[in-house]
């Protein structure tokens, strides 16, 4: 199978080079809408297919659902939603998977974090999360997603030449199941629309010598987000094993689901201790109680990153000083978290969902 490329071989016959300065002189940065695309139902897979075209900086999506309780049923939308609905957003080169592969939910969270907890203008729910729906009443949603294939949109890194003989891009999207966004209930009638959008930068040209020369920015790593979710079945000192990839860490976020009585969170105030261990006894990070890092996420995003109800802690070892505090994982052995469950918890059910975000050599 083809792997994932960033190399412009193919494309300008060996003759180019990567200066993101030149490059930041020569572009045009061009916002393009693509073809509107129905929503295939509830616990169905769909693929977006990116143009070839450019370099793609990131990608947004707005989408729009309507969908109705059953006869006189009053279900609870569950937490996390609306973002709850996307179970799944791959992006996709050559068919491969992993350089993003997560869920809306962690894909709004990462949103929360970069822009300090941003207002939403046009994102909304009839019915808010934990509250019943009213007998027969439609329900509606609108939120926006924001697929972020650069890393920052100055430097550009982590963006993807679309415009290369060598690599297809696309994007493939899984719907939650109906249990999975509500609970109490059952609901009928689900439909929707995506609207969707790329953030495209045009490739410059200069002359060298006598030579035409194909100008990119930097085209050296991948940007990736990838989600884990690991069965939690007891309570104490309970283990989730990170992803060693060959990159750069730049933040790890955890969060509890349960799904007793409807799914519901064990929210981070009461964990005892998060900690990074590796090597089996070695533990650079260390909170405890895991309260004292929900508290500095406040300072450091201008409240806590919360998605529907759903708390997430970070480790963010981009914040202040990345050269300083970045975590190489495949160095490490032994590489994991570790929560501090509290002996009252009944797990049932529940998960520890974690994601990495990282920067990667790319091939």
């Amino acid at each position: 199978m083809p792997t994932p490329t960033n190399a412009p071989s193919s494309t300008t016959g060996g003759h180019e080079v990567q200066n993101p300065e030149l490059f930041a002189q020569l572009t045009e940065r061009q916002e393009m809408p693509q073809t509107s695309t129905p929503i295939k139902g509830l616990a169905k897979s769909q693929r977006l297919l990116v143009e070839k075209v450019g370099v793609v900086g990131r990608i947004r999506m707005l989408v729009t659902a309507k969908w109705k309780p059953v006869a006189e049923e009053e279900p609870i939308n569950n937490p996390g939603m609306p973002w709850k609905l996307i179970r799944e957003i791959a992006l996709q080169a050559n068919g491969v998977t992993g350089i993003i592969d997560v869920g809306a939910i962690v894909l709004h969270q990462r949103r929360m974090r970069i822009y300090r907890n941003p207002i939403t203008a046009i994102s909304k729910m009839t019915t808010a999360v934990g509250t019943k729906y009213t007998k027969k009443a439609v329900q509606s949603t609108t939120f926006v997603i924001e697929i972020p294939i650069a890393h920052d949109m100055m430097s550009l890194i982590g963006a993807l030449l679309a415009q290369n003989e060598e690599t297809g891009l696309s994007l493939q999207i899984t719907w939650a199941s109906e249990e999975e966004i509500v609970h109490g209930g059952k609901i009928e009638g689900f439909e929707g629309e995506i609207e969707w959008a790329s953030t495209v930068f045009s490739i410059g040209s200069t002359v060298v010598g006598k030579q035409e020369v194909t100008v990119l920015p930097d085209l050296s790593a991948f940007h990736g987000i990838v989600q884990t979710e690991t069965p939690l079945t007891g309570t104490g000192q309970r283990r989730a094993e990170l992803i060693r990839t060959a990159g750069q860490l730049l933040c790890y976020t955890a969060t509890i689901l349960n799904k007793a009585g409807g799914e519901v969170e064990l929210n981070p105030e009461e964990w005892s201790t998060f900690k990074l261990e590796y090597g089996g006894n070695k533990d650079p990070l260390v909170w405890t109680p895991a309260s004292v890092l929900l508290e500095e996420n406040a300072d450091d995003y201008n409240g806590a990153l919360v998605v529907g109800g759903v708390h997430f802690l970070a480790i963010d070892n981009e914040k202040d000083n990345p050269a300083r505090d970045m975590i190489i994982p495949e160095s490490l052995t032994e590489l994991r978290s570790i929560i501090g469950v509290p002996a009252g918890f009944v797990p049932t059910g529940a998960i520890i969902l974690t994601t990495q975000e990282t920067l990667y050599p790319a091939v």
